[in-house]
């Protein structure tokens, strides 16, 4: 077996051993696990970042107790709602919002930050394209493919809106359109 020098901190030395205690490993094999792992990882064509993106979005779904829903079953469900209580699921969309927010501002606390993330996690969310964008003093947010029909993209509005109010945004316009949603605000 090949023996390597490796120069490491004394915390991370000490977290290692701390964490090869805690698993009833050593610490040479709790080395050589994280080292295949990251290895095999990379053969896939995947880096740490990408995991670690990968982790951040699946800990939001899961903190929001989000589902995978097919889209169509989302348009026509809303839809439905929206015509027997337009109301009703516009305020439901705004809270859920509003609870979205203040998760998200874990990760993300202002909005130069929430638009990093954003960036990083579109890929793996289920819309066709979600932008934060600076332009002088006020900041855009698009979003498309949210749902394709027109109540869903209100339903997406109305949950933007108290998305925003989470980061205490002020909303200067909202254009809603089927299948899209653009919001200024500062």
């Amino acid at each position: 077996m090949a023996r390597l020098n490796v120069s490491l901190s004394n915390e991370l030395a000490s977290r290692i051993t701390d964490e090869a205690g805690r698993m009833g490993k050593t610490v040479s094999s709790l080395i050589t696990e994280a080292a295949v792992q990251y290895i095999e990882l990379k053969e896939q064509g995947l880096d740490i970042g990408s995991i670690h993106d990968f982790l951040t979005y699946f800990n939001i779904i899961t903190s929001t107790r989000s589902v995978p829903v097919p889209f169509r079953l989302f348009d026509d469900m809303l839809d439905i709602s929206m015509n027997r209580s337009g109301e009703k699921p516009l305020k439901l969309f705004y809270e859920t919002g509003l609870v979205i927010g203040n998760l998200l501002k874990n990760y993300a606390p202002d909005m130069e930050s929430l638009s990093r993330l954003s960036e990083k996690l579109k890929i793996k969310l289920p819309l066709d394209d979600l932008r934060f964008h600076r332009n002088k003093d006020l900041w855009e947010a698009t979003v498309s493919g949210a749902g394709y029909g027109q109540s869903s993209s209100e339903c997406l509005a109305s949950g933007l809106k108290g998305f925003l109010e989470a980061y205490q945004m002020k909303i200067e316009s909202v254009e809603v359109m089927a299948g899209f949603v653009r919001a200024t605000f500062q």
